[in-house]
This record gives C-alpha cells, structure tokens and sequence, in this order.
C-alpha cells in the first residue's frame, strides 16, 4: 500500500507548474531574457533600487534580441567621442586652407 501525502503532492503540482511556466519563457523569449528575469526577481528581493535599470536593460534585450545594443552604445559612444571633434578640426583645418589657396590665387 503507497501512502501519498497531499501537502508533498500539492507541492510537487506547484513545482512542476512552475518549471513548465519558466520553460514556456524559455522558448518563448530566449535564455538571454530568462536569465534577466531571474536577475530582475533576485534584485526585486534583494536589491529593489535595481528593478527599474535592469528592466531598461531588459527591454533593450527584447528589441535588439539579444545583448547587442551594449556594443552598438559603446560604437556610437566612440564615434561621438572621437569622431565629431576631429570632424570640427578638419572643418576648421580645410577652411583655413581654403583661404590660403584663394589668397595664393589672387596675388597671381
């Protein structure tokens, strides 16, 4: 005869109903947000002042589809950063040239 315990059954339909839901997110939004999600609620216990950015972060994640957009920042963080001053410089350097040959030109 097998005794069965219904608080342990209860608790074990609990259980499996919850790795199928964590499965489900799985397929469904990909390992990259199940671990975010994992975070999220480990921060939303611990640490809730970073609810807010991680789910920034996690919505950045869902629309590029991954953790992409942390390289396509720091390339745009570059471009700016290195890019528009020397951009500025040459602007600067080529209308002084400009001048010099339109000077040259007229003494000619």
């Amino acid at each position: 005869m097998i005794i069965v315990n219904v608080r342990q059954l209860v608790k074990l339909l609990f259980y499996f109903l919850a790795v199928m839901a964590v499965f489900v997110f799985y397929k469904t939004y990909g390992i990259s947000m199940l671990f975010l999600l994992v975070v999220g609620l480990l921060a939303l216990k611990f640490v809730p002042a970073l609810v807010i950015p991680i789910a920034i972060i996690a919505l950045l994640v869902h629309s590029t589809g991954g953790f992409s957009f942390i390289a396509d920042i720091l390339e745009i963080g570059i471009v700016l950063i290195i890019g528009v001053p020397f951009c500025v410089l040459t602007y600067g350097c080529l209308c002084e040239i400009r001048e010099v040959i339109k000077k040259k030109l007229e003494h000619k």
